[in-house]
């Protein structure tokens, strides 16, 4: 299972790159383009792949953090805090435009949107005030979990008339468009993490790793693909239903996540030396500096050209272009601490 550090790693690095060219794909590319087959694929490889995995892995280390639990609420704030601060960054030239009268469009929305960072600071702080009953009662919690979800994809139609209660509803379940991450049915993510950490301590899962388990966890998961991923794609190409999908595409989601892991981890000990895989490795350790960054500058970009590249190679070099700047800020900025620190 995700035992090391290094296979977490791959899988974050991995899923920041799915989600630059997914964010790509949401403000950049013509509806055409969005609504074609290969848009659809696109916002697949940004689904599943990227915030489940994110999510899952974040509430694995979670818990085998030894922070204490004040330590690991005040994270949780400082992530919170982080998430609504780059909520107004990444749509400051939006801002800019709105106080201008260029644009006339609500800006609350943008400064409130319930993205992962404030998604992950919220569920960083639930996870971190009862570690100490989910030690206790992991079984319980594994069987929460798909009320969450299910409370998730049923409750989200309530929308509350009062300003604020709609405000703070898109925290806790999604009722408004700008409510992508709500803890209601994403919270059963993290705690699937959880779960899964304490079921690892419990038991052991060395057969895994043995070549004939290898063999056959890769065939059924071929086989899995081939039979699901149809449904999957037409799940995560559906924005509303990717954010509050219900119980089957979760269990979609979490199978999907496991065979993804077991594989991430394989690959990593035949090519983690390689060029390419210590490209991922770095980026996954260093992978919330990145989301920030490359949310300044797709977030800032896309007022001035939203939904307008219709070339698919141009997405191509935006892709290229906003990973390498994104990925040379993040050696800048980490060199210059490690300056001002010495």
């Amino acid at each position: 299972m995700l035992t090391r550090t290094q296979t977490a790693d791959v899988l974050k690095g991995i899923a920041i790159l799915l989600m630059i060219q997914v964010h790509l794909v949401e403000l950049f590319v013509t509806n055409d383009i969005y609504g074609s087959g290969a848009g659809r694929i696109l916002l697949f490889l940004g689904g599943p792949p990227v915030a489940p995995i994110f999510m899952t892995v974040f509430g694995y280390f979670v818990f085998a953090s030894s922070r204490t639990t004040r330590e690991l609420v005040i994270r949780g704030i400082k992530i919170f805090g982080l998430g609504m601060l780059l909520n107004v960054a990444l749509n400051f030239n939006l801002i800019i435009k709105v106080c201008q009268g260029v644009l006339q469009i609500d800006i609350l929305p943008y400064m409130f949107g319930v993205d992962v960072l404030p998604f992950a600071g919220l569920s960083l702080i639930i996870v971190a005030l009862l570690k100490n009953v989910i030690q206790k009662n992991v079984f319980i919690v594994l069987a929460i979990i798909p009320v969450i979800v299910f409370l998730g994809e049923h409750i989200f139609k309530y929308v509350p008339e009062n300003l604020f209660l709609k405000y703070l509803s898109a925290f806790l379940y999604g009722s408004i468009s700008w409510s992508y991450f709500p803890l209601f049915p994403w919270l059963a993510y993290p705690l699937s993490g959880v779960v899964l950490y304490q079921l690892h301590q419990r038991f052991d899962f060395k057969f895994f790793y043995l070549p004939k388990t290898k063999l056959l966890f890769g065939s059924v998961f071929l086989v899995f693909i081939a039979f699901t991923v149809k449904y999957a794609i037409t799940i995560s190409s559906n924005l509303p239903l990717y954010y509050h999908h219900g119980l089957l595409f979760f269990i979609w989601v979490i199978l999907f996540c496991l065979f993804y892991a077991l594989l991430t981890h394989e690959l990593n000990n035949w090519m983690g030396e390689t060029l390419i895989f210590k490209y991922f490795k770095w980026l996954g350790k260093h992978v919330t500096l990145i989301y920030v960054i490359q949310w300044l500058l797709i977030g800032n970009i896309a007022t001035e050209i939203y939904k307008t590249v219709s070339s698919p190679i141009y997405i191509v070099c935006w892709f290229l272009g906003i990973a390498i700047i994104s990925s040379g800020l993040t050696y800048l900025v980490l060199k210059l601490k490690t300056f001002a620190s010495s």
